[in-house]
């Protein structure tokens, strides 16, 4: 993974700067939300939450499509 050296605002922290770039990179399409969530450093389950946090679709389905896909109707 290369390294990229940025200068922030004082008030962001370092868990930011890695959360954004990680959720811009999937946002994107760039990387899976496996990989975003190692960007981040950190737990999946949490990078998830975070997503969900920022009305970000983790998984480019609806809940109407894999319900559907599933017959769950």
């Amino acid at each position: 993974m290369k390294v990229v050296h940025v200068k922030v605002p004082e008030s962001l922290s370092e868990r930011d700067v890695k959360l954004a770039a990680a959720i811009e990179a999937f946002s994107k399409g760039s990387v899976s939300v496996g990989k975003a969530a190692e960007i981040a450093e950190m737990p999946i389950q949490e990078f998830l939450v975070e997503l969900r946090r920022r009305d970000v679709p983790a998984y480019p389905y609806t809940d109407d499509e894999v319900l559907e896909e599933l017959n769950f109707e």
